[in-house]
């Protein structure tokens, strides 16, 4: 895994000025649809465009079902975006949504990812449904206020915590995963292996993660996560390990790392070039069901890649 160190925070008495900070700017613009050369094409007419495009079968009813319920809008603390809550943060929809599940699925599995690490209640509908379709265990990151510190000892927060502007809202949050699902989670994973070593003079314990999210934008928040994963999967291994010498008296060498292998999400905004990002940290290439190359917000429309045209959205 190849990843460079977070903005360190300012340099405070406050308890979170510890944790790393992530900067996230505003999308005041993105391409003008009318400067990629294409038609707005009607909602009305939009099914022939997709049946016509080069998409997978997942991407297809994703596409449906974004067009349907989905529109454009400004957000808060993140600028211009898509609301594609209908379809992805407050109902579960397998008609357009379950085929996409199944390919990124099979995308997490043929990656070899032991654990799904997924940012925000807002991602965490299909993440947990990525998870429970390949079968490898989600750790929910949660998002709280800076003053809620007193749920922690000292440090305030646990291994892995991060800083980062929220998209939806003024003001910054914290992420950080439950330690203990964390704990038991990753020592069951260490347990499988070590047992699979029992023989061996000398044992090698490998942490394969992956993150998962309902868009990814600039990478920013996918960098974060990225980067909390090796943190938490070194200090959950570590500690796991050292109940397994206390409870063994094993005396082997036991050695370990951690690795981000893989990110999958429903939407990639690729006029932001956030595959770049997720290349020059961790060395992979996202898996996304759509690939949103511009948007307008007035008409409401998207230009997606693989598809021509751009598409107008059912509700303006």
């Amino acid at each position: 895994m190849r990843s460079t160190a977070a903005i360190p925070a300012a340099d405070t008495t406050e308890p979170w000025a510890r944790l790393p900070r992530y900067q996230r700017s505003r999308e005041e613009h993105c391409p003008d649809v009318a400067a990629l050369g294409a038609q707005i094409v009607p909602f009305a007419e939009a099914e022939s465009a997709i049946n016509q495009s080069a998409l997978s079968a997942g991407a297809r009813a994703l596409l449906r079902g974004l067009l349907r319920v989905g529109t454009t809008r400004v957000f808060p603390g993140g600028g211009l975006g898509i609301e594609y809550g209908s379809l992805l943060k407050t109902a579960a929809r397998p008609e357009y949504v379950a085929a996409h599940v199944a390919e990124a699925a099979a995308h997490l599995l043929d990656r070899r990812v032991d654990l799904l690490l997924v940012p925000g209640m807002s991602g965490y509908p299909i993440g947990a449904m990525y998870s429970l379709v390949a079968g490898i265990p989600a750790i929910l990151l949660k998002k709280g206020s800076l003053a809620a510190i007193e749920r922690f000892p000292d440090p305030a927060y646990p291994t892995g915590a991060f800083v980062i502007p929220s998209y939806t809202g003024d003001g910054d949050v914290v992420m950080y995963a439950d330690p203990p699902a964390v704990a038991d989670i990753i020592s069951g994973i260490v347990a499988s292996q070590l047992a699979a070593q029992a023989d061996l003079p000398a044992a090698h314990i490998t942490l394969r993660a992956a993150g998962a999210d309902d868009i990814i934008d600039k990478a920013t928040m996918s960098h974060a996560v990225g980067e909390s994963a090796v943190a938490i999967g070194h200090a959950a291994i570590a500690e796991t390990i050292r109940r397994h010498r206390l409870a063994t008296a094993d005396p082997r060498p036991i050695t370990w790392e951690v690795a981000v292998v893989a990110w999958v999400t429903p939407l990639i905004k690729g006029y932001n070039h956030p595959e770049a990002v997720l290349r020059r940290h961790f060395d992979l290439t996202p898996f996304a069901g759509l690939n949103v190359i511009g948007l307008s917000l007035d008409p409401a429309a998207i230009a997606v890649a693989g598809v021509s045209g751009v598409l107008a959205f059912a509700t303006p």
